[in-house]
């Protein structure tokens, strides 16, 4: 099936759950990037204001992607992997690019925790490097999602299935 085939793909209520998830975290993301293109361009005391600021929405938004990468990685992505079959990359693509994201938020904070009180304009600046490539990550790993993992997965699924992700998604939501 061509990506284009995708396209006009209505999505059952556990997949498209899972891709409105992606509305929140990619407003969240979309101001982290906001303010570490703010440290990168600026100077003075407005960079540590802004870190800290920065320092906090990382966290928080460190949180919400674990708990929303669980959901994907303990329902859906099991769910397709056997679906798929054994020679298919496609889960592990998908697995990988959730270890790239987390591992670009987990050295941002921390080199951040490690700088400390003694952190500089410079250390300020390079450490929100790491969350300006989780932001590059996730925006490709997202689309993926979207435009052809959550399509493929409606195609592949039972209702069955689709109905025990449901199960699951609630589930998982509820921890």
């Amino acid at each position: 099936m061509e990506y284009s085939e995708y396209s006009n793909i209505v999505l059952s209520a556990p997949l498209q759950q899972l891709k409105d998830e992606h509305v929140s975290l990619r407003t969240d993301m979309d101001y982290i990037y906001d303010i570490a293109e703010e440290i990168e361009f600026d100077s003075g005391p407005a960079v540590g204001q802004l870190f800290a600021t920065l320092h906090k929405l990382v966290s928080a938004f460190t949180v919400a992607l674990k708990k929303h990468a669980k959901r994907e990685e303990e329902g859906l992505f099991p769910m397709l992997a056997r679906r798929l079959g054994g020679d298919d990359r496609t889960i592990e693509v998908m697995e990988f690019e959730h270890e790239k994201a987390e591992r670009h938020l987990l050295n941002f904070l921390n080199e951040a925790d490690q700088v400390g009180l003694t952190m500089d304009e410079n250390d300020a600046q390079a450490i929100t490097i790491y969350a300006i490539q989780a932001h590059a990550t996730l925006t490709q790993h997202f689309a993926k999602e979207e435009k052809m993992l959550f399509p493929l997965a409606e195609t592949v699924l039972s209702a069955i299935e689709k109905a025990e992700l449901e199960r699951l998604l609630k589930a998982l939501s509820s921890i």
